[in-house]
């Protein structure tokens, strides 16, 4: 395992470039790049982005778009929806190429209205995530479903009843901890789904508060057993990124937040004869 961090632990504070570029300064040597909006998905831009990661020396392991805007609509049934979410898709598709990031963070469908029950169309769905998994890997791209907790893939059950429905073996998966805490679930019951297909993984921490309402915070200041994480995911012999992904909330200064990293990168760095179980 190594560690990275998100761009979007920084949204908000700077513009996306120039948050790279802090990353960078830290000496932190692998992040996740999100792409905020459209203008971000073109070329030239995401060009400026690899030559600012190349000069300080950061390797891109995964990109991250904000799905919202395209990728429920890569599961639509009306044709010239469908064709716009795939030229936007794509154009997301070759940003990574050429930020040298296998990995595409994916949301997939969301939940539009509240609804205590959602039936979900698991053979529909199944055809079209294979279409999504033919294209990306034309790009060399891994499609790395990420468990969110207002999107289908809000239970473990959804990971689990979609890997019946797909042909393709190139589906794999990104662990996020805060979306498992807020979904109500255990994350590492979302790693037993994973467990094979895992290719990145998201961490933050959470604490609940008054009336159950859950809070974020920074990894190691709330009620996550990452002792626990850290010997599930040896156990699954997992050997890919541990990506510090945090809101802007969770910290007063950056100065805090790089630290949190620098705590991160000590505690899943430990030798094997240094985990304490």
């Amino acid at each position: 395992m190594f560690t990275g961090i998100s761009t979007a632990s920084l949204f908000g504070r700077e513009l996306l470039e120039e948050n790279l570029k802090e990353i960078g300064r830290q000496g932190i040597g692998h992040a996740e790049v999100f792409l905020n909006t459209f203008c971000e998905y073109r070329e030239p831009f995401v060009k400026k982005l690899r030559r600012i990661a190349d000069d300080l020396g950061i390797s891109i392991h995964s990109l991250h778009p904000y799905g919202v805007q395209f990728e429920p609509q890569l599961f639509s049934g009306y044709e010239r929806t469908l064709a716009d979410a795939l030229g936007i898709f794509e154009q997301v598709l070759v940003a990574a190429k050429v930020l040298g990031a296998g990995v595409y963070v994916f949301h997939g469908g969301m939940f539009y209205k509240p609804a205590t029950h959602h039936r979900h169309n698991y053979d529909r769905i199944g055809k079209a995530l294979d279409r999504i998994l033919a294209l990306a890997a034309q790009y060399e791209i891994t499609i790395a479903y990420e468990n969110v907790h207002w999107c289908w893939f809000h239970c473990p059950e959804f990971g689990r009843k979609i890997l019946k429905h797909i042909q393709s073996e190139q589906l794999a998966f990104t662990l996020d901890i805060k979306q498992a805490a807020q979904s109500g679930f255990d994350p590492l019951m979302y790693l037993e789904v994973m467990k094979g297909r895992l290719a990145n993984v998201h961490i933050c921490d959470f604490m609940h508060c008054e009336e159950g309402r859950l809070k974020t915070c920074l990894p190691f200041q709330g009620e996550m057993d990452f002792s626990a994480l850290r010997q599930a995911l040896r156990a699954a012999e997992y050997c890919g990124p541990i990506m510090l992904e945090v809101y802007r909330q969770d910290y007063q200064s950056k100065e805090e937040l790089f630290d949190c990293y620098q705590k991160v990168e000590q505690f899943f760095n430990l030798p094997v004869k240094a985990d304490i179980s």
